[in-house]
């Protein structure tokens, strides 16, 4: 399968623009990396791209981390291992760093980009959640310039998102509010703790002042056919005290929000029942932190 499929290797990121652009209508080139999510696919006989488009060798322009009065710059070939390596991420993305740490196995970490956690579009990814969370934004660029897109209005259905056939992440964008910002959480349930595909996943951002919550996040992971934001969750929790909040009134938004899938993992009532409980939990849990 293999030999029947095309590979380029662009020198430079104009090249690679150049490559895309040439390609748009009549073959469409698919970008890769890692090559962590290509190579699964083919494994599991899913259709091969008849053609690819090498982006490792352009980690020099397009790896990395840096930070900005904008905030945190990820480069699309930024590593899981390379940006938890830096002190200052882990210090303002703990959230972040635990989802990049829970990403496959070591080798998976060394190779995995979050680019290609972002345009994989699983609805169980681990790393795209924490970012929507974080109010990311992914910025495409074409030959004909860039565009941003907020990480939360991305995907358009299952594994489809707004990018074009000759556009490439450059990079996401974590905005400078955002960083080091208090009630970062996360859990993910699975089979077991490590190497294994969420079942039901929560990222959020739960911030306290004065008893209160302020503009909550809350992303539901592997509850519908995306990543979805839970806009109705936020809205009532916002502004309210630990002890205002009543169960089933957040089940009832929770319900607004969501419409949980079956398939071979897990059922829809076991998804919806603990949701509700790991968002309760993490109200618990950040609700001592704030001031």
């Amino acid at each position: 399968m293999m030999s029947q499929i095309q590979v380029v290797r662009p020198r430079n990121l104009a090249d690679a623009l150049r490559l895309l652009d040439d390609a748009a209508v009549d073959a469409p080139l698919r970008p890769m990396a890692g090559c962590t999510d290509v190579l699964v696919d083919l494994h599991f006989g899913k259709p091969a791209p008849a053609q690819l488009i090498d982006l490792w060798a352009l980690r020099g322009e397009l790896g990395g981390v840096r930070w900005s009065s904008e905030g945190l710059h990820i480069g699309a070939l930024c590593t899981y291992a390379e940006a938890v390596s830096h002190q200052r991420f882990r210090d303002q993305l703990p959230m972040l760093t635990q989802a990049s740490l829970l990403v496959g196995a070591t080798q998976i970490q060394f190779r995995g980009t979050f680019a290609g956690n972002v345009e994989n579009g699983s609805p169980a990814a681990d790393a795209t959640p924490a970012l929507m969370a974080l109010d990311a934004r992914v910025r495409l660029v074409s030959a004909a310039g860039a565009r941003d897109v907020a990480l939360a209005d991305y995907y358009t259905g299952y594994r489809q998102t707004q990018r074009k056939a000759n556009e490439i992440i450059e990079s996401l964008l974590v905005p400078a509010a955002r960083l080091g910002c208090a009630g970062q959480w996360m859990r993910k349930v699975g089979t077991r703790a490590y190497q294994a595909i969420t079942k039901v996943g929560v990222c959020a951002i739960f911030d306290w002042h004065n008893g209160r919550l302020s503009d909550p996040r809350v992303v539901a992971v592997s509850m519908a056919g995306t990543l979805r934001r839970c806009t109705h969750i936020e809205a009532y929790l916002n502004g309210k005290r630990r002890d205002d909040m009543n169960g089933t009134e957040l089940r009832a938004a929770q319900a607004l929000d969501l419409q949980p899938i079956d398939d071979v993992r897990s059922t829809a009532d076991y998804r919806a029942e603990v949701f509700a409980r790991l968002v309760e939990q993490g109200l618990r849990e950040t609700s001592g932190r704030g001031g």
